[in-house]
């Protein structure tokens, strides 16, 4: 029977099994990750947390997401904006009556 890496973990967690015996599983049914026993941020070093690498608590309340952006605006009617959000670089198109018609996403 062949299991999902999801179904894994989570049928591990609901049954109470050690974080090693998930990851063991995990490993068995073919995963290239795995859960971190320590709680900690996978492949970070204690310097580089040392220096100021650490994971954020809570998202910033200040962040602008593309739905945010992706709504009606009389004031940008007929424009096309880039726009840098949490998703990434997009080119926002709003129609002549402003509303959003589409996001284009920018590499790079």
């Amino acid at each position: 029977m062949n299991k999902t890496f999801e179904n894994i973990i989570n049928e591990g967690k609901k049954n109470g099994k050690t974080v090693e015996t998930i990851n063991a599983e995990l490993k068995e049914a073919g995963a290239n990750f795995h859960l971190n026993p320590d709680g900690g941020v996978a492949n970070w070093t204690e310097a580089e947390m040392a220096e100021g690498f650490t994971t954020a608590e809570t998202e910033p309340t200040d962040v602008k997401h593309l739905h945010d952006v992706m709504r009606y605006d009389a004031e940008k009617a007929g424009e096309t904006l880039r726009i840098q959000c949490a998703e990434g670089v997009y080119d926002v198109t709003w129609d002549v009556y402003g509303h959003p018609e589409k996001a284009v996403r920018v590499n790079g």
